[in-house]
């Protein structure tokens, strides 16, 4: 049985469209999953260095959602809240730091990350 080339092209081309589609749809997610972590302004949080885990701030966020610190030592450091059951963490290279506390809308359970707005210079 042979298939006509015009319903072979016609196929082929609807079989191109709904992949293109999957991509356009997997770029919207992605877009979309990238918008979808919002500043948390005025939380409580405490700050420690991970080691020794000794809490050297504890206070609230800013109206961006930001915690600025004039001078930290080079490590890792772990911003949670005062429950201890949401933390994000980052690793600093030392000097002044601006970080800026982020939550995922989407998820069940609140996601933090810490994006670093430090000046390199």
């Amino acid at each position: 049985m042979n298939t006509s080339r015009r319903v072979f092209i016609s196929s082929a081309v609807a079989a191109g469209l709904a992949f293109a589609g999957i991509l356009a749809a997997g770029n919207a997610a992605f877009a979309l999953q990238a918008a979808a972590e919002d500043p948390i302004p005025h939380i409580d949080v405490v700050v420690e260095k991970v080691p020794p885990g000794n809490a050297f701030f504890s206070g609230p966020t800013d109206a961006r959602g930001m915690l600025y610190f004039r001078h930290l030592d080079a490590g890792y450091y772990e911003v949670r809240d005062p429950d201890n059951t949401v933390r994000a963490g980052i690793r600093h290279r030392g000097g002044p730091a601006r970080w800026q506390l982020r939550q995922r809308r989407d998820s069940r359970r609140p996601i933090w990350t810490l994006a670093d707005q430090s000046d390199p210079l």
